[in-house]
């Protein structure tokens, strides 16, 4: 057989984008081609002009005649187990997970025992979210390697995501051993440690995976703001940490502003979500901050009404109304007391705020107040005195 012949012929088939010919030849000469003498140079042909599938199944061929000699054999063995893995790794680098895991089962058929087609398919089943199997294959993995932080990383998030906890912990300590900077691991068991109301832990892990963290997403800045909220909403019960409480909800809302900042700095494409909206309208409730609390908790009723009221979200603003009903009852009383020097309260209606005395307000030319907030007229209350 003239190979440079054959080459020349592909070559202008292919120039002239004429790829059926082409195929329709190389399937002639394969035909044709003694594969104890020439297998390589086939093999070259193929690889030359990207027809890299039918040498997998040039390959099988080979292995499958009982005619071709055992060098041959033993060379188109070597040859089908790495093409077979090559094509499934790059096939999962591309996200093309279904092929990749194609490619995976029929290389695994040659090499059963390879660690490493192990550790692919287990990393190919995760990605597709298939815990299960993946934690089949990370654990014969690490039977053999138990020194792998990555695969150790994710056998504790599959097990996390079977709700094991006490596993999900254990290996991904032991991950953190050997990779002290891996910020999934760090945020990981901040995530347990949030769940197992163990607010120190899971505040301190969050600030660690933040720190160790290259890009700094927005999720992970408010990851830590969420444990901050979870922290002080556990106060709420105790009068004794009242000042406590709300300095931990002031850096929990510090926190969610800069996950907001970093949303529009690098506009990321990421879908609403209610978790985020509600906790942000908790956050500024108790803060005080009532109109970007109601701003946040409409924002996450529109989102999923179910869930609104599944966390009977109503509630918050009945408590608002109740807020509102509270200063006008304040306002009322200041009038009817009665003390020596008389004194005006400036209320308004729009943010929900009282001025009094002390309070440095701007004047329009005929004598009325403005709000310091949004500049819209403030209404006067007469008679109060202090």
């Amino acid at each position: 057989m003239d190979y440079k012949k054959l080459d020349n012929l592909m070559k202008n088939y292919h120039d002239n984008k004429d790829f059926e010919k082409a195929e329709k030849v190389l399937e002639q000469v394969i035909k044709k081609v003694n594969l104890n003498l020439n297998l390589k140079e086939i093999m070259k042909i193929c690889d030359d002009y990207g027809y890299y599938e039918k040498n997998i199944q040039i390959l099988q061929n080979v292995l499958n005649e009982r005619e071709i000699n055992g060098n041959v054999k033993e060379f188109a063995e070597i040859q089908i187990k790495e093409r077979l893995y090559n094509f499934a790794e790059r096939c999962f680098t591309d996200f093309d997970y279904e092929n990749a895991l194609s490619f995976g089962f029929k290389a695994i058929e040659f090499d059963n025992n390879s660690l490493e087609l192990k550790k692919l398919i287990g990393n190919i089943y995760f990605e597709l979210e298939n815990y299960s199997d993946s934690l089949e294959h990370y654990l014969e993995y690490v039977e053999v390697n138990s020194n792998d932080s990555e695969v150790l990383r994710n056998i504790g998030i599959s097990y996390l995501e079977h709700g094991q906890y006490d596993k999900a912990k254990s290996y991904l300590e032991r991950g953190l051993e050997l990779n002290p900077d891996d910020s999934l691991i760090l945020a990981k068991l901040g995530f347990i440690f949030l769940d197992l109301d163990d607010f120190d832990n899971a505040i301190k892990f969050y600030e660690s995976s933040l720190a160790k963290s290259v890009n700094k997403f927005s999720v992970e800045w408010r990851n830590l703001g969420s444990a901050h909220l979870s922290h002080a909403l556990s106060l709420l019960s105790s009068k004794d940490d009242v000042n406590k409480m709300f300095d931990i909800l002031s850096r929990a809302k510090k926190y969610y502003d800069k996950a907001f900042e970093e949303e529009e700095k690098w506009h990321y494409p990421e879908d609403p979500d209610f978790d985020t909206w509600f906790e942000y309208g908790e956050i500024n409730f108790y803060l005080g901050e009532r109109d970007i609390a109601k701003e946040a908790f409409l924002k996450a009723k529109s989102i999923n009404s179910k869930l609104w009221e599944y966390f009977e979200g109503d509630d918050f603003f009945e408590m608002m109304k109740a807020d509102e009903e509270i200063v006008q009852k304040l306002i009322s009383n200041y009038i009817k007391s009665k003390k020596k020097k008389k004194k005006f309260i400036y209320y308004c209606r729009i943010c929900k705020t009282s001025y009094g005395p002390l309070n440095s307000l701007q004047k329009t030319l005929d004598g009325k107040y403005l709000c310091p907030k949004h500049g819209k007229e403030l209404e006067k209350f007469k008679d109060i005195r202090f």
